[in-house]
């Protein structure tokens, strides 16, 4: 059955019914184009409503097999357009396309752009990341200016950054074995009658047990044999500590989350960015090739996707809910924050633990609050009762560009800037 409207016209046939899927077809509709909608069993009936009121056919069935493709009349469309958050399968499916209908245009949402090109030019697959078409409008709203009756000052309150347990493990153990150290040198010159240098000599020998037998306690008092007994087996298990410690600060990251947290700690009007993933990734990268400094908060941050990130930015790991993690990562002092996670009500949390540390450090101009928002009854009544919050929802941002594209207007403009 091929795509042709009554009028002649070339249908667009749409893979995928998730919110971006529906949100391409219903900017197609608006366009006044012809559009069949491929969408399997797991699309929730409310958006297959939405929608079949837009005026799309919508088919039920996996696009990924030839049959349900042919059904749908992808030989004879305009345009194909493949909206899922797989990129495998829509890699997939735009190839087999591309082998089945050579003049059909092809348009695949993909969250690597760096791969645009190659696919352009080896297979003729137009390929676009919707987190990167929307990343400009997340760092716009970031970097709106101030209201022009603001004065800006610098935080007047001082944040305070809770000790964490291995830190304070990096105190106490040290100290314990410099102390302990400190007290056999002064025992080991009153009783044995040793010079400073002598007796710091022989203590390190006792606590290192190396005990080279030049100095020895074989004539001394029984007292100052059971200091030495309670000396040695003490340095052992304090070295032995202090070593395990210092192999966990290499190993587990401590070490480069320190470098991270006191590279941000020297960072002011700086933008903290939530959430590591494809949107949170495009508005970091975006921010720095302006030449804005960014923080970047993820509980998984250290992961190896995101090692490059770590060379341009400070990342913090932790859950960005929390207070003392937002303080880390200096929010008290920034001009901004993204929250960017796939998760509206984390978003939203964050929002709010944000904006009561601005509100502790005592900011004349409010901090700039932008929250990736996929509900848009949400972000309506949120801006209805609030000015504090940006709400933007990348999908809503690049559908219209997806969409243009469809239509054969090569790459639409770009996304309205929120004011």
């Amino acid at each position: 059955m091929d795509a042709i409207h009554p009028t002649g016209e070339r249908a667009i046939v749409v893979c995928g019914l998730g919110r971006f899927g529906l949100l391409v077809v219903e900017h197609l509709r608006a366009a006044g184009r012809s559009v069949t909608v491929i969408s399997d069993e797991r699309t929730s009936p409310d958006r297959v409503e939405r929608a079949v009121f837009a005026g799309a056919r919508v088919m039920r069935g996996d696009f990924g097999a030839a049959s349900v493709r042919r059904e749908a009349g992808v030989d004879g469309a305009a345009a194909v357009v493949l909206a899922t958050a797989d990129d495998l399968a829509n890699l997939e499916t735009a190839l087999e396309v591309r082998g089945e209908a050579p003049g059909v245009a092809v348009v695949m949402r993909h969250s690597e752009p760096r791969f645009a090109r190659r696919f352009e030019r080896d297979f003729g697959i137009t390929a676009m990341a919707s987190e990167c078409l929307a990343a400009d409008a997340f760092v716009e709203a970031a970097l709106a200016p101030p209201p022009a009756a603001a004065v800006v000052r610098e935080a007047t309150a001082t944040e305070r950054v809770p000790w964490r347990p291995l830190r304070s493990s990096f105190v106490i153990v040290p100290a314990a074995v410099a102390l302990l150290y400190l007290v056999a040198v002064v025992v080991f010159r009153a009783t044995l009658g040793l010079g400073w240098v002598d007796a710091a000599y022989f203590t390190s020998s006792i606590m290192t047990t190396v005990g080279f037998g030049d100095f020895n306690l074989r004539e001394a008092p029984a007292g100052l044999k059971i200091f030495g007994i309670v000396l040695m087996f003490s340095g052992l298990v304090l070295i032995a500590i202090l070593s395990s410690l210092l192999t966990m600060f290499i190993v587990s990251g401590t070490a480069d989350q320190l470098r991270n947290e006191f590279r941000a700690r020297r960072l002011r009007g700086h933008v903290v960015v939530c959430g590591l993933g494809h949107v949170g990734l495009a508005v970091a990268r975006d921010l720095r090739g302006r030449g804005v400094p960014v923080v970047v908060v993820d509980p998984e941050g250290d992961d190896e996707p995101h090692r490059e990130l770590h060379m341009r930015c400070p990342v913090i790991v932790g859950d960005a809910k929390r207070p003392a993690v937002l303080a880390r990562a200096g929010t008290g002092r920034a001009r901004a924050l993204v929250a960017c996670t796939s998760n509206d009500a984390l978003n939203l949390e964050i929002g709010l633990a944000a904006q009561s540390l601005g509100r502790a450090a005592r900011r004349a101009v409010p901090l700039r609050l932008v929250l990736r928002c996929f509900d848009a009854d949400l972000a309506r009544r949120i801006h209805a009762v609030s000015s504090d919050y940006t709400l933007l929802s990348e999908a809503r941002i690049a559908a219209p560009r997806f969409a243009a594209v469809a239509l054969g207007r090569g790459a639409a403009a770009a996304p309205p800037r929120p004011g």
